[in-house]
């Protein structure tokens, strides 16, 4: 959930706010001029999906477990020996 200053009139205006796209550090009177670096916003990114990531590789390594898996994989060595 994003909460707006305006929410909260009462509290003061924080000075710098995090990008919602790279999580920079940005001074509230620079935002409009903010462009994230390539690099942190890569970075920033994954950081976001990291549960995704870990349960997709969970997922793969269970498949790999099961017979259909284990099947794939001497198929795939098979394959590949020639």
């Amino acid at each position: 959930m994003h909460f707006s200053p305006a929410m909260f009139p009462s509290l003061p205006h924080p000075r710098h706010m995090p990008c919602p796209d790279c999580g920079a550090s940005v001074a509230a009177d620079e935002r409009h001029a903010h462009r994230c670096d390539d690099d942190r916003w890569l970075t920033y990114q994954l950081f976001q999906l990291r549960d995704e990531i870990a349960s997709f590789e969970e997922l793969v390594a269970a498949y790999l477990a099961s017979p259909r898996g284990r099947f794939e994989l001497w198929d795939a060595e098979r394959r590949r020996r020639g």
